[in-house]
């Protein structure tokens, strides 16, 4: 029986399941038996693969995490362990491995490729920095999640008149604070592609304490600042009670939005029809919200998917700097 090859890579995010159980799906019903890798690349290199069947997936859909477990490894950056994955691919018999991931996902999904392995890759990934798609699997979930967080602690932050700094994820990308800030009316967002230094933070807080809002909410992504010890900082310099919130893995876990199981679907259908078809070596994503595919080695080399207009919009409301 021909065989399609699975596995999710990198950090989990909500879809992950969805898409699985859609390609396990779709595998049977184009006649294909489907072989999960336990753990990622992991899996490859260490030959950790089964058979996997529908009623394996039944009940996971709606289910955050991975089934088959998702994980990184370093030893896949080596040529040594990346034969030995591309080898084990070759024992279990697949015709193509999908693997659901992010950028990281799609470098190893490229490697692969350059040792004659087919792959087909699927964007998941809460930071929403897969470049050849609008929107990865995840992505709406988690800013979802964390606009939900926010919005619980602008309340309590306004019922006590303090300052709150409240940290997002995003690897090194600024999307899920820009779209989460922007959801919830936060006053500021820092995201590293328009780093914001301490004076610009400072000015901003001056500005909004002087026009009467005593409880200005700060959203910014990771990586950029120590956010508690700027949160000391901003109360020892203005005399004004501030907090410091890390919202972390509460906005990768938990059920995926309508929007991103829509999209799993979607994205493993059309996996599945690239298989079956010949086509293979190329990222699934979106574009005007079509269906497109991107060579997979193109899909590694492109540019940031930030929302530059959106961030404009937001500064033009929110944003000081803009102010005469």
């Amino acid at each position: 029986m021909r065989k399609i090859g699975v596995l999710t890579s990198g950090g989990d995010a909500p879809g992950m399941n969805a898409c699985l159980k859609t390609v396990v799906e779709m595998s049977y019903n184009y006649g294909y038996e489907c072989i999960a890798f336990r753990r990622g690349y992991k899996g490859l290199i260490n030959g950790d693969y089964y058979k996997i069947t529908k009623k394996d997936v039944e009940g996971i859909f709606n289910v955050g995490g991975s089934l088959i477990y998702s994980a990184r490894s370093s030893d896949f950056k080596d040529i040594k362990y990346q034969k030995i994955a591309a080898e084990n691919v070759a024992k279990s018999g697949i015709t193509a491995l999908i693997v659901i991931g992010g950028n990281g996902t799609y470098l190893g999904a490229n490697d692969l490729a350059k040792l004659g392995v087919k792959v087909i890759a699927i964007p998941a990934t809460i930071d929403n920095d897969v470049h050849s798609t609008e929107s990865s699997l995840g992505f709406d979930s988690a800013v979802n999640n964390a606009t939900n967080m926010i919005d619980n602690i602008k309340q309590t932050m306004q019922a006590n008149e303090r300052i709150s700094l409240i940290e997002c994820m995003g690897r090194y990308g600024g999307n899920i604070a820009l779209y989460s800030a922007m959801a919830s009316q936060a006053d500021i967002v820092a995201v590293p592609e328009d780093p914001l230094d301490r004076e610009h933070i400072y000015r901003f807080i001056k500005d909004q304490l002087e026009h009467g809002n005593n409880s200005p909410t700060l959203v910014v992504a990771e990586k950029q600042y120590n956010v508690y010890q700027l949160a000391r900082d901003i109360e020892h310099d203005f005399n004004h009670e501030c907090r410091a919130v890390i919202l972390g893995y509460m906005q990768r876990g938990g059920r995926p939005t309508v929007k991103d199981r829509i999209s799993a679907i979607r994205y493993g259908v059309a996996a599945v029809e690239c298989i079956d078809a010949g086509i293979f070596n190329v990222a699934i994503g979106l574009s005007n919200d079509k269906i497109i595919t991107t060579p997979i080695a193109e899909a590694v080399q492109m540019h940031s998917n930030f929302r530059q207009d959106l961030y404009e919009s937001f500064k033009l409301l929110n944003n000081p700097r803009n102010k005469a």
